[in-house]
């Protein structure tokens, strides 16, 4: 017999947008840490419940250094849904949500996921690199790390470059352009990489930040930077999908020759561009009723 809240959840997964994806994720895997910590609590600190403990908390979180990664490479993916504290994890996905709307409403939803992997992914890698090069962060090495920030960083520098004057309402400041909004951001982490406490977290962000940048400018020249991980998705969702194979085929026929194609494909990108760069100067609201088509299409259509 299934289980109704089991299902419902698999049904979000699958159908929910993206963010409401990756807040699920954090959310479980937090409650599934706090339940072997308050079952290691009550036990009394017993030995076999705190070794649990330790084996879940060592295997979700990332090892900040090559050979540790070489070891446990899948906590280059589970380090960055991982949280053990509990204000780490909703200012975390709090950010996620207000940032990931904005992205979402001016590209499409299927690049969210692809560039918080990425970011994530940036962020520890560069976070290694600069811990295994630099002498004074060589005292680090090996240290554990995690948490959603690279990832959440790597789409709030994302946002701002795709549309930086677009205004963000802040709690006791009011309007603040995204751009200001992103500088500060990396401006904070540059500050407390010596602050000892965080130093790979601070690292981290600022490497998910340079992903973000990246992100954008590569969309910006046509370049799809999530093409590779959807199509991944897609793949594994084709493998595990249930039901009987259809055996019918479709052919699809193009009216027009590549030549042409290649150079409708062209001008459309353009005018994207065009449409894009309005936005970043005068904000979304000066877009006429026509262009705000164009990019609902466009949004629809990648």
């Amino acid at each position: 017999m299934a289980n109704p809240i089991i299902d419902d959840f698999k049904s979000k997964i699958r159908n929910g947008n993206p963010i409401t994806r990756l807040i699920m994720i954090n959310v479980v895997v937090f409650l599934f840490v706090s339940l072997f910590r308050i079952i290691s609590f009550l036990s009394g600190e017993s030995g076999l419940f705190v070794t649990i403990e330790e084996f879940i908390k060592s295997n979700l979180s990332l090892p900040l250094s090559f050979n540790g990664l070489i070891y446990k490479p899948w906590t280059l993916i589970t380090y960055m849904f991982t949280h053990f504290s509990l204000m780490h994890l909703f200012w975390n996905l709090i950010t996620l949500y207000w940032f990931g709307e904005l992205f979402i409403n001016y590209t499409n939803s299927k690049k969210l996921i692809p560039l918080y992997l990425l970011g994530g992914i940036a962020g520890a890698l560069i976070t290694i690199s600069l811990f295994t090069i630099i002498t004074p962060f060589q005292a680090y090495l090996g240290a554990p790390m995690i948490g959603a920030s690279a990832g959440v960083t790597a789409i709030i520098v994302a946002t701002a470059t795709l549309i930086p004057n677009v205004n963000m309402n802040m709690m006791f400041i009011g309007p603040v352009k995204l751009i200001y909004v992103a500088l500060f951001v990396i401006f904070i982490d540059v500050l407390s990489v010596a602050s000892y406490n965080n130093v790979g977290g601070n690292l981290s962000h600022l490497g998910g930040a340079f992903m973000g940048y990246l992100f954008i400018v590569q969309y910006k020249k046509g370049v799809d930077l999530s093409k590779g991980i959807n199509r991944f998705f897609d793949w594994t969702s084709g493998i595990f999908k249930s039901g009987p194979i259809s055996k019918m085929k479709v052919a699809y026929k193009r009216s027009t020759s590549d030549e042409e194609y290649n150079y409708n494909k062209k001008v459309e990108q353009e005018i994207l561009d065009k449409i894009l760069d309005k936005i970043s100067k005068s904000g979304y609201e000066s877009l006429s009723k026509s262009e705000k088509e164009i990019l609902f299409k466009a949004s629809g259509n990648k």
